[in-house]
């Protein structure tokens, strides 16, 4: 916002009469508030609703003004430009760039400004104005798409974590757990017609209790390492929210259980390399299982990359 108002002080100093001026601050308060709209949607990464009719109300009060602001009017296209590069695709902003930084010549030519080299100047002036606001406002947008798609991979991860413990707890505890109520009763009623006959109900009873605490403990543990699937989806996750088209070839059947940590830091350490090249375009995270082992192999961009091994524990 500095520069509009920088403008509005520019053509009051130099162009004669206050008329110019008050031309220059007129449009400038007209405008503004609809470039701030533009800017703020944009900065949420929206659209802006109407954005085709507030651009073209920016154009008709801009371009409007020209003519009786005077040629140091002339900077406060970047405005457009910057608009132009905001809510309009790509095919159709960089034209309208184009088209705003050629106009500046026969404009300067016809305003008869008297600053040397006016075409020039002004050109100049329009391109380094638009890159100065367009390029950090596309920088701090590319950071929240960033943050946004880290918050949803941290969700879809916790999600992801949540059904697979649902799942371990029904097909085990939950087994476990009908078992014992069964059995439970099951000795009470002997207990009532045959308190010998309930004795070895009774045992296996805290057998079963016994194994399904045990069953548990296990679970408990083996969640707060996370196994090799979770791990790959994380990293397959993290690499195409970078934009690496990623694919997960994995065997058929059960999953090998936990892994060591130097394993875990070696794929995270891959997988962070991965994030940081810029020439990473497709990757194939490919994984075969024979012989107790587990072996992982990595093509980035249809070469090989990288192979692990690790123990289908």
């Amino acid at each position: 916002m500095v520069f509009p108002v920088v403008q509005v002080g520019v053509v009051a100093a130099d162009e004669d009469g206050i008329g110019p001026t008050l031309w220059a601050l007129t449009a400038t308060v007209a405008y503004t508030p609809l470039f701030a709209r533009h800017v703020r949607y944009y900065l949420r990464g929206v659209r802006p609703p109407a954005a085709g009719w507030t651009f073209a109300a920016m154009t008709v009060v801009i371009t409007g003004a020209l003519p009786f602001s005077g040629a140091y009017w002339l900077p406060a296209f970047f405005v457009l430009a910057v608009t132009a590069l905001i809510v309009l695709p790509w095919r159709w902003s960089l034209p309208s760039v184009a088209g705003l930084a050629v106009a500046q010549v026969p404009l300067a030519l016809a305003l008869s400004s008297d600053i040397a080299s006016a075409p020039a100047y002004f050109t100049l002036t329009l391109l380094w104005r638009t890159s100065a606001v367009f390029f950090p406002l596309w920088l701090v947008g590319a950071v929240r798409q960033l943050e946004t798609a880290r918050r949803e991979l941290a969700e879809d991860a916790v999600l992801r974590t949540r059904l697979r413990i649902e799942s371990e707890l029904r097909n085990t505890v939950g087994t476990a757990l009908a078992s014992i109520v069964a059995r439970g009763q099951r000795s009470a009623t002997l207990l009532e017609r045959d308190p010998g006959a309930a004795s070895p109900e009774l045992a296996a009873l805290v057998e079963t209790s016994r194994g399904a605490l045990a069953d548990t403990r296990r679970l408990l543990s083996g969640f707060h390492r996370p196994s090799l699937w979770a791990e790959l989806e994380t990293a397959a996750g993290l690499l195409a929210a970078a934009g690496v088209e990623t694919r997960l070839a994995l065997p058929a059947g059960e999953p090998p259980g936990v892994i060591s940590a130097e394993f875990r830091a070696e794929l995270r350490s891959i997988t962070a390399r991965l994030l940081r090249d810029d020439a990473a375009r497709t990757c194939l995270i490919a994984v075969t299982s024979a012989d107790g082992l587990v072996r992982l192999r990595i093509h980035l961009n249809d070469r090989h990359l990288a192979s692990m091994v690790v123990s289908a524990s």
